[in-house]
């Protein structure tokens, strides 16, 4: 039986531009969960407008009794050099400071999730979930199976998905994860596609506990783009399609600009257009 008392810590991030799409996240994961249950947004600030702000908040005091948003910035000049993409912004490097910015509110563990995902079960499941005595729990990222080689990293190990983990917080600050990331994305810069996951991945190989492939149901999995590594990992991508519990549009491809074909779109769009943010610009 999930913990009542207990408040869930979930760290994401959003631009301006993300901001809607973070408010579909909320609700969503408001949704699935109950009202009373104690979820606390923390959401990296990258420049986010006040009215922005004050949607967000509006969103999850209409979703929950119980939810909170607290906004924290990072400091974004450590990041500012690092390499970015038409769809990866600044923004998503800033997940990286997370565990050691909270290390003095004594949570045991904290949760973080991207901004562009739907949620479809009750996120508690997740949160509650054993590490293992690992550092982090994720999902395989089932097109970089086999990428440690290209980080420098030799290990048999599989390469995991950074859109939603689960952070053993003492584990991580022990281990001065933020400053290795760091370190690696300043001294490896030849080795960088897939920006601070490949840098996490080079930092926390063996040091992160795989979870069903349904918390992180990627686009990838989603259109079976890639075999699975086993037999094992082929019936939880099955299962995984049958009932995803986090669908995460990976890749520049979303639902509100190129995706085409993908079965939780027409649901992601009735949501975003029934946000606060798309009435608001409705109204003339």
């Amino acid at each position: 039986m999930f913990s009542k008392i207990e408040e869930i810590p979930l760290v994401t991030a959003a631009d301006e531009n993300y901001a809607p799409y973070l408010s579909v996240m909320i609700s969503t994961l408001l949704d699935r969960t109950s009202r009373k249950t104690p979820i606390r947004f923390i959401i990296i600030d990258d420049d986010l407008s006040v009215q922005s702000k004050e949607k967000l908040i509006q969103t999850a005091h209409k979703h929950s009794d119980s939810a909170v948003i607290q906004f924290v910035k990072v400091d974004e000049e450590v990041y500012e050099d690092f390499l970015v993409s038409d769809h990866i912004t600044t923004t998503a490097y800033f997940r990286i400071s997370m565990p050691k910015i909270l290390a003095k509110k004594n949570y045991r563990k904290i949760l973080y999730i991207d901004s562009d995902t739907l949620i479809l079960d009750d996120i508690q499941k997740l949160y509650q979930q054993d590490l293992a005595g690992k550092t982090i729990g994720a999902i395989i990222d089932p097109g970089q199976t086999e990428a440690l080689e290209r980080l420098g990293v030799e290990s048999d190990d599989y390469y995991f998905n950074s859109g939603v983990m689960v952070i053993d917080v003492e584990r991580w600050n022990q281990q001065q994860i933020t400053e290795k990331t760091i370190d690696y994305l300043k001294n490896n810069g030849d080795k960088i596609i897939y920006h601070d996951q490949d840098a996490l991945n080079a930092v926390l190989y063996e040091q992160w506990h795989p979870f069903h492939p349904r918390w992180n149901m990627q686009s990838s999995l989603i259109f079976d783009k890639h075999p699975a590594p086993t037999q094992q990992y082929e019936e939880l991508y099955k299962a995984g399609r049958k009932d995803p519990a986090v669908v995460h549009f990976t890749g520049h491809d979303k639902p509100w600009n190129t995706l085409e074909g993908h079965p939780y779109q027409k649901l992601y769009m009735d949501l975003l257009n029934d946000s606060i943010f798309m009435k608001t610009v409705n109204v003339k």
